[in-house]
């Protein structure tokens, strides 16, 4: 089992230590008196199975090894609505903007690269729906199956 060195700050803040780097395999490694917490792994923010940062007022950041990361979602979501994709610490997106702000404004990013929605379009592969619908448009169904088929699909 690990001992771990626990500091208590004045202002009532918890960190975790281990070897004196800022570590905790069980928990998060602050708890700070605001009810913020942050987890991290041989001083780096990480965690694999929810976000490295839960803020108080409910913004949360995915971190792995130190660098804002989350495959299966943004890796920063706010209490606000502001969202943001990010792949090894880049603004990264390949299915929609990698930005979706508040005010409903929107930004595309690849590789840590700024595109404009159609610099990103042109650069996307056609997706499996547009592909089927086309598919079914050229077939040799009859038009009233044609749009029985698309109708389903919506």
């Amino acid at each position: 089992m690990k001992e771990y060195t626990v500091k208590v700050l004045n202002n009532g803040t918890k960190e975790w230590y281990l070897n004196g780097v800022i570590h905790r395999e069980d928990g998060p490694a602050v708890e700070s008196a605001n009810g913020t917490k942050s987890w991290c792994l041989n001083g780096k923010l990480h965690r694999e199975d929810g976000p490295a940062i839960e803020y108080a007022n409910g913004n949360k950041e995915w971190y792995l090894n130190g660098n804002c990361h989350r495959e299966d979602g943004p890796a920063v979501e706010y209490a606000n609505g502001y969202k943001a994709w990010h792949v090894n610490g880049e603004l990264h997106r390949e299915d929609g903007p990698a930005v979706e702000w508040e005010d409903g404004n929107k930004e595309w990013w690849l590789n840590n690269e700024y595109l404009t929605e159609e610099e990103f379009n042109a650069r996307m592969p056609k997706s499996q729906l547009e592909v089927t619908i086309n598919d079914i448009v050229d077939s040799n169904l009859s038009d009233k199956n044609k749009l029985e088929i698309i109708s389903k699909l919506f």
